[in-house]
């Protein structure tokens, strides 16, 4: 039987509803009523907003960082950072953040610190050289080794700790002596203690270092055996020289190498806990803090050195464990070694960075910066004090002679940045080429 199409029965029938003609004509009409209705709705509204009243627009009055109520109350009542932190921050503290909030600080802070780094062997046989550099430039404090890179002890100690774990070949053979001759010429005295780093310890401590899984000494590239950051029997020993030397006088205590070895071999080495970027710097961190917890309640500030590629390189920053971010939270210090000379062509867009020091310096520490706006604004943070090349590096493809226009640039650098403290690193403590960049003390910027 022949199928009739549903539609033409429809029309056959004269029921219009079910044609393709109807559903037309039944979406045009739906179409134009909606269009005439909305067209109505917006012409109603229209006319109804015009006839209200447009509000003043009025610019919002800037709001005070901290709103002070009574004014001579305030100036005889300051509010103290840390309290203004715990009150922005309250609703996300951690423990991290509450720290030695019962340490009370009688400290008092040299303002501006430009140093010089000296070796242990320096310091008696050539304090005359030593004084007339402090007494005739700008510079202000020395800074010069208890515990040398190679681990040794270069006083002497009436610690029982240092004397039965560590290594011990008194070089100054008078330290409160030299001390006090530094005092008398108003010298800021830093004592640096090379952590890490130590090629002597082991021998008489052999559990502080780090070995070879196969059971071997580890060594990094450079044949430098190195002590466990793991290990905390390792922090209390490095914590008990910052203690002697806190009893002894000086200023502050700087750590230094206070990282992990940067050896290829580090992967097959057996520090007792996992390596990764996250174990190695709360390795480095958890020191730091101790270290702080420990000294600052004995009157010493504490600082410690860190790599200058860490401030823009997160890479670089966890092969070594160093967060300068976290360790400038507990330190009263922290010191990039921004020496032109140890970065690699192309950052910051300078082919030879070493043949470029003012443009190095200033961008580095505008990375500083960067890194440490955050622990500025809950107001704990470490004060930052750069290391300055005060050295040749002939080592360096396209390295230029440093002499008093290089470090004069580095120190431009250094000041347009926005910082005013630095020391200046020469491994053999030797500057008198560099003495006409060091302005006289009236001279300062």
């Amino acid at each position: 039987m022949k199928k009739t199409n549903r539609y033409a029965k429809a029309a056959a029938g004269k029921r219009r509803s079910g044609t393709r003609r109807a559903r037309r004509q039944r979406q045009m009409i739906c179409m134009l009523v909606c269009f005439v209705l909305c067209a109505a709705a917006g012409w109603f509204g229209y006319h109804s907003l015009a006839k209200t009243e447009k509000p003043q627009i009025v610019l919002p009055t800037p709001t005070p960082t901290v709103a002070v109520k009574n004014l001579d109350a305030a100036a005889n009542q300051p509010a103290l950072p840390f309290d203004l932190y715990i009150e922005k921050y309250i609703e996300s503290l951690d423990e991290s953040d509450i720290w030695m909030e019962d340490f009370i600080d009688t400290r008092t802070r040299r303002e501006v610190v430009k140093g010089m780094y000296q070796t242990a062997n320096m310091m008696e046989k050539q304090m005359d050289y030593i004084l007339d550099l402090l007494d005739t430039t700008g510079l202000n404090a020395v800074i010069f080794d208890i515990k040398e890179d190679n681990g040794y002890i270069t006083i002497r100690t009436q610690s029982e700790l240092i004397k039965a774990k560590g290594k011990i070949d008194p070089r100054i053979s008078d330290i409160s002596k030299v001390i006090n001759t530094l005092k008398e010429h108003n010298v800021y005295c830093i004592a640096r203690i090379s952590s890490f780093r130590d090629g002597v310890t082991y021998t008489k401590s052999p559990d502080f270092a780090v070995y070879m899984k196969d059971g071997s000494l580890f060594k990094d590239g450079e044949g430098h055996a190195w002590m466990n950051p793991f290990n905390k029997d390792v922090w209390e020993y490095l914590v008990e020289i910052g203690r002697e030397a806190a009893r002894l006088g000086f200023d502050e205590v700087n750590f230094d190498y206070c990282r992990f070895a940067t050896s290829s071999k580090l992967k097959d080495a057996d520090f007792g806990e996992e390596l990764t970027a996250e174990s190695k710097e709360a390795a480095i961190t958890g020191f730091i803090r101790y270290a702080c917890e420990q000294l600052k309640p004995m009157g010493v500030f504490v600082s410690a050195d860190v790599f200058g590629v860490v401030l823009s390189s997160a890479i670089d920053a966890s092969a070594v464990g160093q967060n300068y971010a976290e360790m400038s939270k507990y330190l009263d210090y922290i010191c990039p070694m921004v020496y032109p000379s140890h970065y690699s062509g192309g950052y910051y867009n300078l082919k030879v960075p070493d043949a470029q020091p003012y443009e190095l310096i200033y961008n580095a520490m505008l990375d500083s910066k960067k890194k440490l706006a955050p622990n500025k604004a809950k107001g704990r943070c470490a004060e930052v004090r750069p290391w300055m090349q005060a050295f040749t590096a002939t080592w360096v493809k396209g390295h230029i002679e440093y002499g008093p226009e290089q470090l004069s640039a580095e120190l431009k650098g250094t000041y347009e940045a926005g910082y005013n403290s630095w020391l200046l690193w020469n491994a053999a403590g030797s500057y008198s080429k560099f003495k006409d960049a060091l302005e006289k003390p009236e001279d300062g910027p």
